[in-house]
């Protein structure tokens, strides 16, 4: 490696090695990402019941990404859509934030020195595979190397930063402020988006002298709180409350730990410079000592950390009910999970569909005004999910589709279109003349009104029906709602041929009362027919 005192030399080194650094470590993850990305996330899912293999799969996955940042994005994308409980992914996040402390371990071995053999080794695999499968991982091989070429650039520059007494009066004065050393930590792992790389860059400044040992721990213990902040960001993001929750718990754990090891700095200190002698070692033995400390005291207290997050972050009803909650995108390179999901987003597109048919009623008995708003809003929500769900299927690549999973598809597909015009029916035609009763303050007669709520009750109970079936996935529920219309379409008979001749026998009747019976006939009639579509896609009929 280039050894200089030239000053220009020197900054090009450092900015150049700091580049190189950002660049490896991004194409470290998202190789690994591209290689074992649906595995990895089949494992976390599979994993997620067993808490000492969950946190063991926390820590293997990130040895693997090189990063507990890109693992807790994984993570908080998973418990979102409620593929994996709040409380496996706590410990799996434990896990992660070991995994990551244990390539640190290699920088103390001084593996840098060696910077360039292992990128030409790297490079030689990245070649031979790149026409193979195993061409992204030689692909994040090579970037590794990258990142110990950049890591070495820095370990250059450093030695010469070091023997300055400019940096020597400036490293004294920082090291008399450990909060401002503190807040570097989180920035320098912020911009990395990786505690490795800047940890690493920590170690090779504290070995070259350019950093006492107190201003290196407060540094390493800033840069375990700034590789959370990412995920953090993800958490916020998301539209589901379980992924903020579990961003929270990864943030706060940490901070938790390092207000206790910033207050116990000074021994902290003493004791690594009595274990070892190097001060790269003893950086890398704090690294990996906090994190195995905060795994020892929170993976027993996973589940109170869980409980306690959804205390402070309750869900609202509102929040229940809005928007999307399962449709993972990450999940669309596992068709059998993506269609999952989807399956439970158009469950809850059921169950609004069935709470609005069974408030429509109640809008023609009482003139309550805010029933129609009320049913106006989950109407618009059954259409946003209507979208959502199709957006997310038309993404799935056909390619991968086996003909089972392909059917599926269009059966999703189909059946939330099927609700979405329920729910239009209901809000747009029922609703509709509900408004226009209460404004002409028309009343039905007692018989022709009891007739009504018959049909009512009778429809509502076949869209019961078929959407149990459909959450069964049981073709013969299916099959008894197709032969209970016809049952249905008698009662309609019976109802419209009363109505005709109460009319003719001159039964005081009004015309707009009459107008409003018979459309509302019609319309339940319409909403019995795309319930038996339903019917009809759940056995694999379109």
């Amino acid at each position: 490696m280039l050894k200089t005192h030239d000053p220009t030399h020197l900054l090009v080194l450092l900015v150049g090695g700091s580049m190189l650094l950002l660049y490896g470590v991004k194409q470290v993850t998202d190789a690994m990402e591209r290689a074992f990305g649906a595995r990895l996330r089949l494992i976390m899912m599979n994993l997620a019941t067993r808490p000492v293999a969950a946190f063991g799969s926390g820590v293997i996955i990130t040895l693997l990404t090189q990063s507990s940042t890109a693992t807790a994005s994984i993570m908080i994308g998973l418990v979102s859509a409620q593929l994996v409980p709040l409380t496996a992914a706590v410990v799996m996040l434990l896990g992660a934030a070991v995994g990551s402390t244990l390539v640190v371990q290699l920088l103390a071995f001084h593996f840098i020195d060696y910077a360039l053999e292992m990128l030409g080794l790297t490079a030689a695999f990245a070649l031979l595979a790149r026409r193979t499968r195993l061409s992204e991982v030689g692909s994040g091989l090579f970037s590794f190397g990258l990142v110990l070429v950049g890591l070495a650039m820095i370990d250059a520059s450093s030695t010469p930063i070091a023997d300055s007494a400019i940096t020597n009066a400036m490293m004294q004065a920082l090291a008399q402020s450990p909060l401002v050393l503190l807040l570097l930590g989180i920035l320098l792992a912020a911009v990395f988006v990786s505690s490795i790389a800047a940890i690493g860059i920590v170690m090779i400044l504290a070995g070259s002298g350019a950093l006492p040992l107190m201003a290196a721990l407060a540094v390493t213990l800033g840069a375990n709180i700034g590789t959370t902040l990412t995920p953090l960001l993800s958490a916020l993001n998301q539209r589901n409350i379980a992924g903020r929750r579990l961003g929270i718990i990864y943030t706060g754990t940490r901070l938790v730990g390092v207000t206790a090891a910033m207050l116990l700095l000074d021994p902290i200190a003493a004791l690594l410079e009595y274990l070892l002698p190097a001060p790269a070692a003893q950086i890398a033995l704090a690294h990996l000592g906090f994190n195995v400390i905060l795994a020892i005291l929170f993976v027993p207290l996973a589940e109170q950390l869980a409980h306690l997050a959804t205390q402070l972050l309750p869900e609202s009803k509102q929040t229940q009910k809005k928007g999307s909650r399962y449709l993972d995108p990450d999940a669309l390179t596992l068709p059998a999970v993506a269609l999952g999901q989807a399956m439970r987003e158009v469950l809850r597109m059921a169950d609004l569909a069935t709470e609005m048919l069974q408030l429509s009623i109640r809008a023609f008995e009482d003139g309550d005004k805010s029933l129609s708003k009320r049913i106006g809003n989950l109407d618009d929500q059954l259409d946003d999910l209507e979208t959502a769900i199709k957006n997310y299927l038309i993404q799935l690549n056909d390619e991968t589709l086996n003909d089972e999973q392909t059917r599926r598809e269009l059966s999703l597909l189909h059946i939330s279109t099927e609700l979405e015009a329920i729910g239009d029916i209901v809000d747009r035609q029922l609703m509709r003349l509900a408004r226009r009763k209460q404004r002409k303050q028309i009343a039905f007669a007692q018989p022709e009104w009891d007739d009504l709520v018959t049909y009512h009750r009778e429809v509502l109970g076949l869209l019961k029906r078929v959407l149990a079936g459909l959450a069964t996935q049981d073709p013969t529920i299916a099959a008894e709602v197709l032969v209970h219309r016809k049952y249905l379409d008698q009662i309609k008979r019976d109802i419209h041929l009363r109505h005709l001749q109460n009319l003719t026998s001159g039964t005081p009747a009004s015309l707009d009362a009459s107008a409003i019976h018979l459309e509302m006939v019609t319309a339940m009639s319409r909403i019995s027919s795309h319930t038996c579509s339903i019917a009809r896609a759940v056995q694999g009929e379109f």
